[in-house]
């Protein structure tokens, strides 16, 4: 139990005083990264053994080298700087081309990609810990983690549709091409700059020690709380649910299937953390640019609730 609350006290420590800070400073978004990037440091250094690979790892896969991990950061790093360029250029409005380049988002971008090319780490300790974010055991499953979340705004909201009821609408757009393009720079930064910088603590970390020691259903509730908890300064800063009725809404009663469902998808997956993170992207970013009826969202409830039943959440791992 000493690394689950080193970690939880860890990861508040590395984000609140900085999101504290840079709320009061008024800082852009992309600034506040440097807090938001915690839960995902604070797994790393708690994952530190202090001992490197040497020759081949027990799967047959070669061993992580310095030159990979350059590589992977290098390119990881180039591919957030673009993201961060399209999104602060295109928050809040309709996108547009051409864009300002921002030379200055590159440090910024450095972030989730040292977090990523941590899977080729030399360290044996955050190899483990991170390799899954490149190397899943099953590919079956990032995708599942992709498509689950648009079927699920809108298998239903088409047939409640059918009967009158109206969609809820995404901001428009020039062309179809533009709301496309704007699509997937929203979820390139909710994957990048929110998942990868939080699903190696709260899943990779927190959610794998707990199942050693509870069962999945109660091993979600143990990390919904201190990961709702973790948002209260970004909330309450008026960055996200700035109000207690609307923190009280997705933090709480919406949080919580989600949090159930993204263990079920972390376990189904082999244990993949690039799963859960783009599972995390994917209810971060389809309810606001996929039209469906509001309504409809209530269903997350019977959708966690099916998993509990059909995987017997409430069973230990080691008991199944």
């Amino acid at each position: 139990m000493k690394k689950i609350w080193a970690y939880i006290g860890l990861a508040y420590a590395l984000s609140w005083p900085a999101l504290i800070l840079l709320i009061r400073l008024h800082a852009n978004e992309e600034v506040l990264i440097l807090g938001i990037c915690g839960p995902a440091f604070a797994a790393m250094l708690l994952s530190r053994s202090g001992a490197s690979h040497s020759g081949a790892s027990h799967s047959g896969v070669s061993q992580p080298d310095r030159r990979r991990r350059f590589l992977w950061f290098i390119g990881m790093t180039l591919l957030g700087w673009i993201v961060l360029v399209f999104t602060s250029e295109w928050r809040g409005v309709r996108a547009h081309w051409p864009v300002q380049i921002k030379f200055w988002l590159i440090a910024p971008a450095m972030l989730p990609a040292w977090v990523i090319s941590g899977a080729f780490s030399k360290d044996r300790g955050i190899h483990s810990l991170l390799r899954s974010l490149v190397h899943p055991p099953d590919w079956r499953w990032p995708a599942v983690a992709l498509l689950s979340m648009p079927a699920f705004l809108l298998v239903p909201s088409v047939l409640v549709h059918m009967f009158g009821v109206p969609f809820q609408w995404p901001a428009p757009q020039n062309s179809a091409w533009m709301y496309i393009a704007s699509g997937i720079v929203r979820f390139g930064y909710s994957l990048l700059f929110a998942a990868v910088l939080e699903e190696p603590g709260w899943r990779g970390f927190l959610l794998e020690r707990l199942q050693q020691r509870v069962s999945p259903l109660a091993a979600s509730l143990w990390v919904w709380l201190p990961w709702a908890l973790w948002h209260a300064p970004l909330d309450f800063g008026g960055w996200v649910a700035n109000s207690l009725i609307l923190y009280l809404e997705i933090r709480v009663i919406f949080l919580i299937p989600l949090t159930i469902l993204t263990t079920w998808i972390y376990n189904r997956s082999g244990h993949a953390i690039l799963a859960a993170a783009i599972f995390h992207a994917s209810f971060n970013t389809f309810p606001l640019i996929l039209p469906f009826v509001q309504k409809t969202y209530v269903l997350i409830f019977v959708w966690a609730g099916y998993v509990v039943v059909k995987d017997k959440m409430w069973r230990r791992l080691d008991a199944a």
